[in-house]
């Protein structure tokens, strides 16, 4: 259709009531043979739409009911347009699009898409990245990173509306408060869904938003039929399909194909695999002994370096941490994997980091940077990895300064929930120290023996007497009422003990 058809389309809907033909002229300054012309052309060509005709009171359009309750996507407020028109341009990065194309896909004029773009602009500013238009059409520029981080924000919100209860991202007022409407996020949230239960995973929030935002770019970019520069389709490593990453992989892939009627590309495959091995090395699960070695040798340095160098920059005698050493060195092996094949992955509790323990963060930060400028490690360590390390170097300092109750997080793995658990106790409970923070598949009877509770987010639980707490990782008001009980009874008890 063309740019006036759209208006028509646009006034009709806005209006809700019968428009004559003389209106629509005067209102778009044609004759009202033209405006005959492109109702009868709108009438055969939209078939998302009823185009009903009254002789004398003009013509009315609404929204086939069958298609608006087939789709969520239909928007009640232009803010609602608009945050789809983002996440879409953020999916379909670095790749271009026109003003045109964008305007068939929302049934607006583009006078109406060029506004949008205003209000568009604003979102992008804080996270480094713009909106270029050029001859060859409209895209969004900036880093990868930067793209992902403003689509989890965006995708966070919409499961945050929908009811999702481990959503913990900081999300701006700016996207919070509009709905998020977009058929897309629905498809690809039971997809997830089903490939985690055939799977028996639960992937941690930052491993599940950066594969949301993937399988989003894979399938917007197939359905617009765009491609990537040549020199983005970077292959870092083959997929070995010996290798116990390779039947997931395949998994996801073909559940991807048969819902949406394509074929994966080699290098969507390639994204795929790569943050699905990131994971499970994250997990510790590794998957040839050859890359094991390499990135070990790797991994040990570069604590043995980070500790170091925190420990001289700080005063703090990091150094003589052996957990930390050990701890540290498990979270980088899965991050250096990362940073060597460009996957980022969000930090949620990035804001709460940087607030709660800004002195560690920076000082770590500090310490990167030095590493990084001195040629000893030469990847950028964005502000999500260096969140990631913080919480290491925090455990180990408040180990050394605060006197509190011991106890161990039990965790499906690592780093996502378990961490954004022991922040939130650490936030309502300050006499309570978090001595570990161990995945259930790695944790060993010794792990219990310098504890007095275990807070648990694993239903099947342990092989330990100790007090045990099963808990959401959300921590909820029942959670933390039941720790409060637990911490008035300790410490009754302990007065008795001392009494006698």
């Amino acid at each position: 259709m063309n740019k006036r058809q759209c208006e028509i389309i646009e006034i009709l809907l806005g209006e809700r009531r019968f428009v004559t033909a003389s209106e629509l002229a005067e209102r778009l300054a044609v004759s009202r043979k033209t405006i005959y012309r492109d109702m009868q052309d709108i009438g055969n060509h939209c078939s998302a739409y009823r185009l009903t005709k009254k002789e004398n009171n003009g013509y009315l359009l609404e929204i086939w009911e069958e298609e608006e309750s087939a789709h969520s996507d239909q928007f009640e407020h232009p803010n609602e347009r608009r945050l789809d028109l983002l996440l879409f341009l953020l999916s379909i990065a670095p790749c271009k699009t026109s003003i045109q194309k964008i305007s068939e896909r929302y049934f607006v004029s583009q006078s109406s898409i060029l506004n949008d773009f205003k209000h568009i602009e604003k979102k992008l500013v804080p996270y480094g990245i713009r909106l270029s238009r050029t001859n060859e059409g409209t895209f969004i520029s900036g880093d990868q990173f930067s793209l992902y981080r403003l689509m989890a924000v965006i995708i966070e919100s919409y499961l945050t509306q929908i009811g999702d209860p481990f959503c913990q991202y900081d999300i701006p007022d700016s996207i919070k408060d509009i709905q998020v409407k977009n058929g897309r996020l629905a498809e690809i949230k039971q997809i997830l869904h089903e490939f985690q239960e055939e799977q028996d995973l639960l992937l941690d929030q930052p491993y599940y938003l950066t594969l949301f935002c993937s399988l989003l770019s894979i399938i917007e970019k197939q359905a617009h039929h765009l491609q990537l520069f040549p020199n983005e389709e970077i292959i870092y490593e083959q997929i070995d399909d010996s290798s116990a990453i390779y039947p997931m992989v395949r998994s996801l892939a073909e559940k991807l194909e048969k819902h949406f009627s394509f074929q994966l590309k080699h290098y969507e495959m390639l994204n795929l695999y790569y943050i699905l091995k990131a994971y499970k090395l994250n997990s510790r699960f590794l998957l040839n002994q050859q890359s094991e070695v390499l990135l070990n040798n790797q991994v040990i340095a570069l604590a043995d370096q980070l500790i170091s160098r925190v420990s001289r920059n700080s005063g703090y005698r990091f150094t003589e941490d052996r957990e930390l050493r050990e701890r540290l060195t498990m979270h980088l092996h899965s991050m250096v994997y990362r940073l060597n094949h460009q996957i980022y992955i969000i930090n949620p509790i990035l804001k709460s980091i940087k607030t709660n323990f800004s002195n560690i963060f920076q000082l770590v930060r500090f310490s990167a940077n030095e590493l990084m400028e001195e040629g000893i490690y030469d990847k950028h360590l964005t502000d999500e990895e260096i969140g990631y390390i913080t919480l290491y170097f925090q455990i180990s300092y408040d180990d050394r300064f605060v006197n509190q109750i011991p106890i161990l997080i039990e965790c499906t793995s690592g780093v996502g929930t378990s961490h954004m658990l022991s922040e939130k106790i650490r936030k309502n409970f300050p006499n309570i120290h978090i001595n570990k923070i161990i995945a259930q598949e790695r944790i060993k009877q010794s792990d219990y023996e310098d504890v007095e509770l275990v807070i648990s987010t694993v239903k099947t639980h342990s092989i330990s007497d100790k007090p045990t707490i099963l808990v959401s990782p959300i921590l909820n008001e029942d959670d933390k009422y039941k720790i409060d009980q637990f911490i008035k009874d300790y410490y009754k008890n302990q007065v008795i003990i001392y009494n006698r």
